[in-house]
């Protein structure tokens, strides 16, 4: 991620010719700031995904609906929460149990800039478990460790949806 290289990165160049000059540092370096610039990067790169699927499901709501609820007297909000909401419901339960999943088995974004460091800072339970199957030999932990790992996956995922259909269902 060389936009954030301390002396070539285009964030330091930006702040230099804004004025900000004192605020130039190596941000994936530093511990204080390396997991709020790593979570950004990752933030970033699946925005454009999750517009995606939001964008296609909103344009997958009839207009007539919406015509009728203003017919009836339905004000912005209500049409955003009667009708918007909950016809959205499947999608945003695809996009929250993508982003748990995502987040939890994230590892080229951090490999590659940081290897879980500076310190422990930008350690992810991925990282942890390629460091200690391929960098430490350690294969039986890292094995129980991945078990571990498909299992948080797999509640966080079913309490996932089980809230958001539990949400859905009062609509």
């Amino acid at each position: 991620m060389t936009i954030f290289d301390p002396e070539f990165g285009m964030f330091n160049k930006i702040l230099d010719l804004s004025g900000l000059g004192f605020l130039k540092h190596a941000w994936l370096g530093d511990m204080h700031t390396a997991l709020g610039t790593l979570l950004f990067i990752l933030i970033w790169s699946g925005f454009g995904w999750g517009l995606l699927f939001y964008y296609a499901g909103i344009k997958g709501i009839p207009e007539d609906l919406y015509e009728a609820a203003n017919l009836d007297g339905a004000s912005g909000l209500m049409l955003h929460l009667k009708i918007t909401v909950p016809l959205l419901s499947p999608v945003i339960a695809v996009q929250v149990t993508l982003a748990i999943v995502t987040a939890l088995k994230q590892m080229e974004t951090v490999f590659l800039t940081t290897n879980g460091g500076p310190g422990d800072s930008t350690q992810f339970l991925a990282v942890y478990l390629y460091n200690k199957a391929f960098s430490a030999s350690q294969y039986g932990y890292a094995n129980a460790i991945s078990i571990l790992f498909i299992l948080i996956c797999l509640i966080a995922t079913y309490l996932s949806n089980k809230l958001i259909r539990s949400d859905a269902a009062e609509y």
